[in-house]
């Protein structure tokens, strides 16, 4: 991209920012007052290049036209302000290079040559090979044939024809011979053997497993008839003890039941899953690390409602979603990484905020973490009347894992993760809240707890669900005819 002063600056992938702020990366002279501190965001991927105006004073503007968001082509004037700074978007004076390569390839119908079997025209194999010993043209096939046959040998031998120095290495090379079938026959009697010992052990092995996983798709079943007698007594009042009971009973099957998954293999215990949508449930759980768990049969289909969402009246809304993400991702994975969290929870941004910088709430949440004034604050971003740095995306991302590694201090136990979610869509004074409603909290302090025994809102309840939903549908697009 070049500027109205000759100057070119390379947009590299992700989010390059325009403006007079020293914390652009383009950078615009602070002489030039028409343009804002953070004027506007210009977002790259291999695929096509997007401007955003970031609210800025003066407009910003595509070809002498005011736009909000547009999808830049080759050639096109940026200007900031009517009358400020120009860019035009150029192509790079450096493509890539290309290899080339040979290849060499024989006609389909050229014969191949033929191979001759030598003719065994003489009487005496015997005679022959005795004349070439004499002769020291022995060749290795030869010798091949005399090692093969011990009367060949001792008939040579007893003639007394080659002298006794041969005599003796022929012997010696032929007791090496036999001694080398011996121990060809008893290393392949002993692989036999070895195979016939792990045919049985795999198929004990898969006996034990069939036996395991039927035992395990019984505790499912039952685990899945407390869930539904819990689901119907919360609707009642006065029950918090049998639900206590039925909790209590539920975990120690979960126990039983993750005992028998850890001796499983993952494909394995692929049959354990009648639902596929359960398996997607359950991978996604995994990678947030979570153990000792069974999903509630609410929760899947919760999950598959909000998927019917998205797929259905908001598909266009969420292929909008994801044609951001990959721009936002990757920033987000690098810094999440580095600071130790799940990259997963990048999908939170999806969920709140469709990776929109600019995106605010009605309660004064803003940019693509939709973090609150006080918690911005809190985690060093400046909010005030001339500056919301809520809206530069990586410096919001930093703020939101500063903020997330400290709900994971808060809630650090089982189900940390979750609890964590729970907690950055309520508060986390509410989910301590919520937990302190617990009757043993070293024992219960979860988020399948709070979840069963409906202590959370239903707001809360439904957000996690919806995050799942959001990543199955974006990491199967095609399933979900998303493309």
């Amino acid at each position: 991209m070049t500027g109205s002063n000759g100057q070119k600056y390379l947009l590299p992938d992700g989010v390059t920012g325009i403006g007079r702020n020293s914390q652009n990366s383009i950078q615009i002279d602070t002489s030039y007052k028409n343009v804002s501190g953070h004027h506007a965001i210009i977002y790259k991927t291999a695929q096509r290049i997007i401007i955003q105006d970031l609210q800025s004073t003066n407009g910003t503007f595509v070809n002498g036209k005011r736009i909000t968001e547009q999808e830049l082509q080759i050639n096109d004037e940026l200007g900031l302000g009517m009358t400020g700074p120009r860019f035009k978007l150029i192509e790079s004076q450096y493509p890539p290079g290309c290899e080339e390569a040979e290849e060499i390839t024989f006609p389909a119908d050229q014969p191949s040559p033929s191979v001759e079997s030598p003719e065994e025209q003489l009487v005496s194999m015997t005679g022959e090979i005795e004349y070439k010993i004499l002769k020291k043209e022995l060749a290795s096939e030869d010798m091949r044939k005399l090692l093969d046959n011990r009367k060949r040998l001792s008939r040579i031998i007893e003639r007394g024809r080659i002298g006794q120095t041969q005599s003796i290495l022929l012997k010696s090379a032929f007791l090496a011979a036999n001694s080398g079938r011996k121990k060809l026959l008893y290393i392949f009697s002993t692989v036999l053997i070895v195979a016939a010992v792990l045919i049985s052990f795999f198929a004990i092995r898969a006996h034990q497993y069939k036996t395991l996983l039927d035992e395990a798709k019984a505790l499912k079943t039952e685990i899945a008839m407390y869930d539904k007698k819990i689901s119907e007594i919360k609707k009642g009042p006065g029950n918090r003890e049998r639900l206590e009971k039925l909790i209590s009973d539920i975990e120690t099957k979960q126990k039983a039941l993750s005992t028998l998954r850890n001796r499983f293999d993952d494909h394995d215990f692929q049959g354990y899953y009648s639902d596929p949508l359960e398996r997607k449930i359950d991978d996604i759980l995994k990678r947030y690390g979570e153990t000792d768990y069974f999903i509630p049969e609410e929760m899947v289909e919760r999950v598959r409602y909000h998927i019917d969402v998205f797929t259905g009246a908001q598909k266009n809304l969420i292929r909008k979603f994801m044609k951001r993400r990959d721009l936002f991702f990757p920033m987000i994975h690098r810094i999440f990484s580095e600071k130790k969290l799940p990259t997963e929870l990048a999908y939170i941004a999806m969920l709140e905020s469709g990776f929109d910088p600019l995106a605010t709430s009605s309660a004064g949440a803003r940019g693509i973490w939709q973090l609150m004034p006080n918690t911005a604050r809190r985690f060093g971003l400046i909010v005030n009347d001339t500056l919301d740095q809520r809206t530069d995306p990586e410096k919001s991302t930093l703020a939101a894992a500063e903020y997330f590694r400290e709900l994971i201090g808060i809630f650090g136990s089982k189900s940390s993760v979750m609890l964590c979610m729970a907690a950055y869509n309520a508060g986390e004074r509410r989910i301590m809240n919520a937990l302190r409603k617990i009757e043993d909290p070293l024992r219960n302090r979860d988020f399948w707890y709070i979840y069963r025994m409906g202590i959370l809102t239903e707001e809360t309840n439904e957000y996690i669900p919806r995050v799942i939903a959001l990543m199955i549908i974006s990491e199967n697009p095609e399933e979900y005819n998303l493309l």
